[in-house]
This record gives C-alpha cells, sequence and structure tokens, in this order.
C-alpha cells in the first residue's frame, strides 16, 4: 500500500469535464426557474409602480378639486352681496335676482354658466386654471384641450327669499386620461357615475346682506 494518500474528488454535485475540470454549470431547468422567479418579482415591482403613480396622481387631483370648490364657494358667497333688500332702509324693495348664481332654488344641478365675467369659469384644466368659456368644450380626449374638472351647484330653499342651502360639486374623471370628449358641457345628473368619476362636495349657507 503505498505511503501517499489519494484524494478523492467525487464531491456531491462535483462532475468533471474534459477541458474544464472541476467546473459545473447550471442546468436549463435551473435557469427556468431563476427566470420565472425573476419575472414574478419584476410584475409585482411594477403592479406597486403603477399603484403609487394612480395614488399619487388622485391625491393631486383631489387637492385640485378641494381648492376649487373653495374658490366657487367663495364666488357664490360675493356674488350673494348683491343681495341687499329688503332691508330697514326699503322693507318693500327685493333686489334677489342681482345675486345671478342664486337665481337657481330648485333644487336640481346646473352649470354656473351665468356667472362667467371677470376671467371665472365652472370649467378648469388639469392645474385648476378657469378655462374660457369657448375652451370648455373644446376636444377633451386631448390631454391639453377641454375641462379636466367642472363645477356644479345646487341651491336648496331653506327658507324662501332669506336662506338657501348651496352645494358645489366638484367632478373629475378617474384614471390617469384626460376627460372624455364632451365632458362639462351637461350636468352629471342626479350623481356621476362612480366608476367614471371622482367628485368631492362642499356645502354652506347663504342669507341676504340687508342695507342697515
Amino acid at each position: 500500500m503505498s505511503g501517499t494518500m489519494r484524494r478523492s474528488s467525487q464531491w456531491p454535485g462535483f462532475r468533471r469535464t474534459a477541458g474544464n475540470t472541476g467546473a459545473r454549470g447550471f442546468t436549463a431547468i435551473e435557469v427556468l426557474i431563476a427566470m420565472t422567479i425573476m419575472i414574478i418579482g419584476a410584475a409585482a415591482i411594477m403592479s406597486m409602480q403603477k399603484a403609487s403613480v394612480l395614488g399619487n396622481l388622485d391625491a393631486r387631483k383631489t387637492d385640485i378639486a378641494n381648492s376649487i370648490a373653495r374658490t366657487w364657494i367663495e364666488r357664490l358667497q360675493r356674488d350673494s352681496m348683491q343681495w341687499t333688500l329688503p332691508s330697514s332702509l326699503d322693507r318693500t324693495g327685493d333686489n334677489f335676482a342681482l345675486a345671478h348664481l342664486l337665481n337657481h332654488p330648485t333644487d336640481t344641478w346646473f352649470l354656473p354658466s351665468d356667472y362667467l365675467a371677470g376671467g371665472n369659469s365652472y370649467g378648469f384644466d388639469i392645474l385648476g386654471r378657469d378655462l374660457a368659456a369657448g375652451d370648455i368644450a373644446a376636444d377633451a380626449t386631448k390631454a391639453t384641450a377641454g375641462a379636466q374638472f367642472c363645477v356644479e351647484v345646487q341651491v336648496t330653499t331653506l327658507v324662501a327669499k332669506e336662506l338657501f342651502r348651496v352645494q358645489v360639486r366638484v367632478v373629475w374623471p378617474r384614471g390617469i386620461g384626460s376627460a372624455p370628449a364632451g365632458f362639462c358641457t351637461k350636468v352629471l345628473d342626479p350623481t356621476p357615475d362612480m366608476t367614471l368619476y371622482h367628485a368631492i362636495y362642499v356645502t354652506t349657507a347663504i342669507k341676504e346682506n340687508p342695507v342697515q
């Protein structure tokens, strides 16, 4: 028996190949398993990114819609400043008609189209800026044209010619795409289709501002 010890090279997984002593490669099954795991992980990451983008977009649009709703509440309150009679100086007069936006006390939703003077509008672009009357009904299938947010108003009589409840509704399309053609050209009555649109509501009470 020789005094030298012969070392075995038969380790688990060891495969001797000509010209590449002791090297071991990946089998086709191992490569396919690795690719499958990588594809599943990539799909999960892409889904998370899509959800994150949609969440950020919805949050930004909701913030813009809130700002638009508050702006229109202020416009309605400013418009009501024209309603000053009757008062202690004129107990029989009535100038309620001067408050144009309030002259819809029918408890139905309407587009406030009778108050577009001074750059005011009921249609707004993607940045929340008032659109000119002629641009509201533009081709809204293009991201740069047409209203992306629409304001609708409801006036409900609480006390005849004394107190009104006014609701402002701001509507905008769901998703990343632009608003559909014809958006903001008519009221989405009685309520917007919530599978297609988002909407927020702001309510205030308005009464006359009599001259003392």
